[in-house]
């Protein structure tokens, strides 16, 4: 299967930026201020090849941005892989943030009877 290019700002998944200045998908499927790392860990798990460029995204040149060209199949269009890939950093945002609970406070406690 030949494959296509795809090219991707890390802005579209900015839950901070509105759609004018370039997020492209519903609040829902975005993470306020995404880190290239995030995003690059989430193609990599995707199975996807890509390069990176460090740029300015045009409607939002007051922040760092990276524009990233990913190799997917040519039967896959470029809002499925965005939404795929905002869900999948919304998902690993929320699971960076729980608390390890082997190490919770009310775990290590003990209780006085």
């Amino acid at each position: 299967m030949v494959d296509k290019e795809v090219r991707i700002w890390i802005n579209y998944f900015d839950q901070n930026l509105s759609r004018k200045h370039g997020r492209k998908l519903s609040k829902a499927l975005t993470v306020p201020e995404p880190k290239l790392a995030e995003v690059l860990k989430v193609c990599e798990s995707l199975g996807y090849k890509f390069e990176v460029e460090e740029k300015k995204y045009p409607r939002a040149w007051f922040k760092p941005s990276a524009l990233v060209i990913l190799k997917v199949p040519n039967n896959v269009g470029k809002y499925e892989v965005v939404k795929l890939i905002g869900k999948k950093l919304v998902e690993l945002r929320v699971k960076s943030q729980q608390p390890d609970q082997r190490y919770s406070p009310q775990a290590t406690s003990i209780h006085k009877s």
